[in-house]
């Protein structure tokens, strides 16, 4: 145990580094943090630690936590204000993702179509009507433009550049896609953990260090292109699965994807 609780220090210490750099990037105090981190450990101590068949009680996860039993009573009581981290994909996420999948919007290539404004039975209204939800087609044009996803090729059609939604200049969004996919990439490993019964979640990588730079960068675009047209593919069968949905089926429901990632950095010792 000794050498586990070794490890799981220093393995969260290299997790908490980049969080404290987001953290106090935005004025975010160690008291603040210290506040989210009882959050989190009362909200676990209740979703996962209750003796089984019976309730979680205040003063079992007072135990559990180290917390007394009055600020696990005090921090049981907050609203949830954390529901959010896997929301709804973003609008403009939804109509790039319908604009990608969605045969009506390909061409015979399989790419996405330059498409008139209006006024057509095939066209970026009628896409976003589709899939945004009730937005304005002007309203998420106006986003796609701002953020770099689309462009006007003349004043009656719009053409789309990237093939996901980035958005730029909105700390808030960045910050809350950054955080969710920790988050699912956490999620995996606590299954692959503690799922003895169930079979492990893909949770792959690729390493390789001493490359030089010239390598680097040739893998850096290969890497994306690649993982660009995995992705655009996962994503289409998706949306063919989605459209088979029975919205009456009492089958249970989940939120599921895969993530590929990149990284670079300074080779560190073993």
């Amino acid at each position: 145990m000794d050498k586990i609780k070794k490890t799981i220090n220093k393995a969260v210490l290299k997790l908490l580094h980049p969080i404290a750099h987001i953290l106090l990037r935005y004025e975010i105090s160690h008291s603040e943090l210290s506040e989210m981190t009882r959050r989190a450990y009362v909200d676990a101590a209740f979703k996962y630690f209750s003796i089984p068949n019976r309730k979680q009680t205040i003063s079992r996860a007072s135990v559990i936590t180290g917390l007394s039993r009055t600020e696990v009573a005090r921090i049981a009581a907050l609203e949830d204000d954390l529901a959010d981290i896997h929301s709804t994909p973003n609008r403009a996420t939804r109509v790039i993702g319908g604009w990608l999948s969605d045969a009506e919007f390909l061409d015979e290539k399989n790419e996405p179509k330059v498409l008139p404004l209006r006024d057509h039975e095939i066209s970026f209204e009628t896409l976003v009507n589709r899939y945004s939800g009730g937005i304005t087609a002007r309203a998420i044009l106006d986003e796609m433009i701002r953020t770099g996803a689309v462009e006007k090729v003349d004043k009656e059609q719009v053409r789309l550049i990237h093939h996901g939604f980035v958005p730029h200049g909105d700390d808030a969004e960045k910050i809350n896609i950054f955080l969710t996919h920790a988050s699912d990439l956490l999620d995996t490993g606590i299954h692959n953990l503690t799922q003895t019964e169930q079979a492990p979640r893909f949770q792959r990588q690729v390493t390789y260090v001493d490359m030089p730079e010239s390598v680097v960068k040739e893998f850096e675009k290969l890497s994306h292109d690649m993982s660009a047209e995995l992705l655009v593919k996962l994503n289409q069968w998706l949306s063919e699965e989605s459209k088979k949905i029975d919205p009456e089926s009492e089958e249970p429901k989940y939120r599921i994807g895969l993530g590929i990632y990149y990284f670079k950095n300074e080779k560190q010792g073993d």
